[in-house]
């Protein structure tokens, strides 16, 4: 009776110790892919962050090109209308 007893009390021990392992492994899963979830966020922020810095950069780049392709465009024409009225 008295093995009986003990070979239950180990198995039940057991099982309760297989139940925290189980516990505490899926909040270690959850803790980790938080810390995933969270790292995968700030890279993402920090890729647009970069990617908005160099499309300020081209914009503002662009606008003098812009600005000068008008004006050549502009003195082209005031040329043409010249050159027909002449």
């Amino acid at each position: 009776m008295k093995n009986k007893k003990l070979i239950i009390g180990i198995a039940a021990g057991a099982a309760i110790l297989a139940g925290a392992a189980v516990v505490i492994a899926r909040k270690r899963a959850k803790r980790n892919h938080q810390l995933d979830i969270e790292n995968a966020k700030a890279h993402f922020r920090g890729k647009l962050n970069e990617l908005q810095r160099k499309a300020q950069k081209e914009l503002k780049g662009t606008g003098s090109d812009v600005k000068e392709a008008v004006n050549a465009a502009k003195d082209r024409a005031n040329e043409w209308v010249n050159s027909v009225n002449s």
